[in-house]
Order: structure tokens, then sequence, then C-alpha cells
């Protein structure tokens, strides 16, 4: 297992984690003796009180329910938990949503959703969090392979999550000065509920085209994203096939674009547009 770059953190906020991704790296900084602060829209008892049980010595686990497309809300609950747990050494924004259409089918509350939740979301957990990290600090972004690489059926999804990576990038520049490092994670399709739903309603068209990069389970995934954010890497993309898809989109461009348009086509031949199921 990889050591952390700086030592754990002691403090760390994850939005998201109640669910998925986020709540994986919630039980690993657990163990790793961080007090957690978890940010999002439902948190069981149950499962709070089993987060609990994992912590160790004087460590704690907070959660504050909270939309992360409320900016005033967002805020308001970061205060309240760095009032709580002290700043945040470490901080991830976790919390997301995939939506897919082909764009003449898409609705305009679809893609303010996507938008809303992904990228506003995304600048409301890090104005929130970056008003009380300290020199030493280092925050997060999920954004997504799709960040780089447009898919079918994604313009809303892909739309957000590239303004995510231009996001980290900018904040990359701005806060390294300060003493606080940031990382964005583009993983591939990770073998989740998310995942499930979107396989069960999305378009075949997309599955064809997005196997290029693979699908990795969920654990795989984590170990992954972990890695990466313990070196303090800054975009970090885990399992081969999707760092070689990140690769071919970034530095061969008209290949992987000739890659996907093969793909498009041969699926349009066998499943027609592909719109919807």
């Amino acid at each position: 297992m990889t050591s952390w770059k700086y030592g754990a953190p002691k403090v760390a906020f994850v939005s998201g984690g109640g669910s998925g991704i986020g709540l994986n790296l919630t039980r690993a900084l657990l163990a790793d003796g961080a007090s957690v602060a978890i940010f999002d829209l439902k948190v069981e008892d149950a499962l709070l009180e089993e987060l609990r049980g994992l912590c160790k010595g004087s460590a704690q686990v907070e959660r504050f329910l909270v939309d992360i497309t409320d900016p005033d809300a967002v805020e308001q609950a970061m205060d309240d938990a760095a009032a709580m747990l002290g700043a945040p050494e470490f901080a991830i924004n976790c919390a997301g949503i995939l939506r897919t259409a082909v764009f003449t089918e898409m609705s305009y509350a679809m893609f303010d959703q996507s938008m809303r939740v992904n990228l506003y979301g995304s600048r409301n957990f890090a104005a929130g969090v970056l008003k009380h990290m300290r020199s030493g600090g280092h925050l997060a972004l999920i954004a997504s392979l799709a960040g780089m690489c447009g898919s079918y059926t994604h313009g809303a999804y892909a739309t957000s999550k590239f303004g995510v990576v231009g996001l980290a990038e900018v904040l990359r520049t701005e806060m390294k000065p300060k003493g606080i490092d940031v990382s964005v994670v583009c993983p591939g399709e990770i073998q989740t509920p998310m995942l499930v739903e979107e396989r069960r309603v999305g378009s075949p068209v997309t599955e064809i085209v997005n196997e290029f990069a693979g699908v990795l389970p969920v654990d795989d995934a984590v170990q992954g994203i972990l890695d990466g954010l313990r070196k303090r890497t800054f975009m970090i993309t885990p399992g081969f096939k999707a760092k070689l898809t990140r690769y071919l989109a970034r530095s061969h461009t008209g290949l992987f674009r000739w890659i996907v348009d093969k793909k498009v086509a041969k699926a349009l031949a066998t499943y027609g547009d592909g719109s919807s199921k």
C-alpha cells in the first residue's frame, strides 16, 4: 500500500461520502486514522454508526446533510465542519451524477442538472474548503475520462467534466504558491450502481464506444485513486486501458477520433441511432 507523501491527514472532508467511491474513500481515510466530515444529501444513521466504529483513537466521523448545488449551504456546512473537526488537510469532491442522451433528445433540464451538480458542485466544494485549508493541504476533484474525450450520449456529462478538469488546472496553478496541492481524478467506467443504471437505460452505442477504456471493479479503481492521491499526483486515472485512452485522447487526437468514429459507425449499424432503449 502506498503511504501518504506527507503523512496521513488528520482531518478530511469528503462530499458524496455516503455512497459509491466517496464511501470507499471515507473508509480508507478512517483506516488511516483521519477524522472525516461527510457532505451528502443523505447518510443513513446505520451507516454513520458503522463508520464511527471504524474510527481510531480520538478520530471522529460526522455527517453534514447538504445539497452540493447550493453554494451558501455548502459554505455553511464547511464552516460547521471546520469548527467541529478542525481545518481540512485533505478534501475530495466525489458528488456527481451521470445523465446520458443524444444531444438532440437531451432536455435543457438534464443538461442544466449535470452542470449544476458536477461542475458548479465542484466549484462550491472547492470554494468552501479553500476558505479553511492551510499550506500543506491537498484538494482533489473527481472528474472523469469523459472530461478529456467526449463519448456518444455524453453531451451533458462530458461538458461538465471537461469543466471540472479545467477548474482543477486553474486551481493547481493558483494554489501551488500557497502550498496547497490539487489533484483531479479522471477514471474510466467503474462497476458501480450508477454504471449498472446507465447500462439499463442508456444507449448500447455508448457501451460499445466506452469499452475501449474498459470497466474497473470498484475496489481496483479505489486503490488506484488512493495510490495517486497519496502521492499527490495531479491527474489520476486508475487502470491500464483507461490510462491508454487518456494518453491517446491527449497526445494522438486524430488517431483516437478515428478509433471512436469506427466504433460508433459499427455500433450504429447494429443498433440504429441508439438514442434510447
